[in-house]
């Protein structure tokens, strides 16, 4: 069954669900992928630099700023290596030996082969950034939308692409929808038919290479089910839409998401206040009738929309001292790769689970 149309132009609105507050740039789908590296400052490259165990003399001398000269070759670190923007020799991260850098314009080149007009039904990049001051971060809109049956709101989906220099991150290509009326955002990995990951590893270049035509297949093969699969989501949401949930069942929902062991399920009073209190702002965000907890009320994605809700719009993701700007880099850390998105997962996983 067919449950995407084309999109109207005020979707890409949505896109402030995963940026707002973060400094991203936003753009109107209008713009290369030269264009957008120059706007937020990604056009840099990375290196890698040999590191060495420093003697207590030459300690000394680095602290009271005198330089280091009298190098023994037995003092190189053989088992791992610095990650250095070549431009500012800036050191990003220390990385293992076997590491293999993917510079920036590499990753958008691939992101760039979705974004291809050329392409039938082609994304149209709508932000960037770089997230905490140096991953590349890239984000653009599929040319449809879909609708869950008997819900006011459509659902827009995006494909984003995100690396880091550290090692803390291979560089992912994943897919997100986004329900339009209160921004909620799914990150979660919900179909391996979508994603596409490149590990930082030593020969991580042969596989990033656009000269090798079996690389750009693979690409151009995971464009061509994008449709597919925006549209089996919408399947999944008209499923769980139909499938009443009673307390139990919100419970046991409750506790795979926050980890609540067998223990403190019998008992509230067991939980840590820090999970009490997460638990509470949660069912303060499902039992709203605002944000469009108002649709299919008591069913599975009820709970579902509760939880996108909660992550996208009213979680705690750092102190009261934060700043705007920086809380809104922690909800989007939590919610790319953190715990957030750990929960995006779980509670996925839990919904459409096919009962034993």
């Amino acid at each position: 069954m067919e449950n995407l149309m084309v999109k109207n132009e005020s979707v890409i609105e949505t896109i402030d669900a995963l940026t707002m507050g973060h400094g991203f740039h936003k753009f109107d789908g209008n713009i290369s992928i030269a264009e957008c590296m120059e706007q937020i400052g990604a056009n840099y490259n990375v290196g890698l630099q040999s590191l060495v165990r420093l003697t207590p003399d030459q300690l000394n001398k680095l602290l009271n700023g005198e330089a280091i000269t009298d190098f023994d070759a037995r003092q190189k670190i053989d088992t791992h290596k610095a990650t250095v923007m070549l431009e500012r020799n800036h050191t990003l991260g220390v990385v293992g030996s076997d590491y293999g850098v993917i510079q920036n314009q590499t990753a958008f080149d691939l992101f760039g082969m979705l974004c291809d007009p050329k392409q039938d039904e082609h994304l149209q990049i709508v932000s960037a950034g770089l997230v905490d001051n140096y991953d590349p971060y890239i984000q653009a809109a599929f040319p449809f939308v879909g609708r869950v049956e008997g819900d006011k709101s459509d659902t827009a989906f995006y494909c984003f692409a995100h690396t880091s220099h550290d090692g803390t991150s291979a560089l992912q290509i994943r897919f997100s929808p986004v329900r339009v009326v209160c921004k909620n955002t799914f990150m979660a990995n919900i179909s391996s038919k979508i994603g596409l990951t490149y590990k930082h590893s030593k020969f991580v270049h042969e596989r990033v290479d656009l000269e090798n035509p079996e690389n750009i297949r693979k690409i151009a093969a995971k464009l061509s089910i994008f449709k597919e699969i925006s549209n089996e989501y919408i399947e999944t949401m008209n499923s769980l839409a139909k499938q009443k949930v009673d307390d139990k069942y919100i419970n046991d929902f409750i506790a795979k998401v926050f980890d609540v062991s067998e223990k403190e399920k019998e008992n509230f009073e067991e939980l840590s206040t820090r999970k009490k209190n997460l638990i509470t702002d949660f069912k303060n965000t499902l039992y709203s009738d605002t944000l469009g907890q108002d649709f299919a009320v008591g069913t599975k994605v009820w709970l579902f929309n509760g939880l996108t809700n909660y992550l996208s719009n009213t979680a705690g993701y750092g102190n009261s001292k934060d700043t705007e700007e920086v809380f809104a880099q922690k909800r989007f850390d939590s919610m790319l790769k953190g715990g957030a998105n750990l929960k995006f997962e779980k509670g996925y996983n839990f919904l459409t689970a096919v009962a034993a």
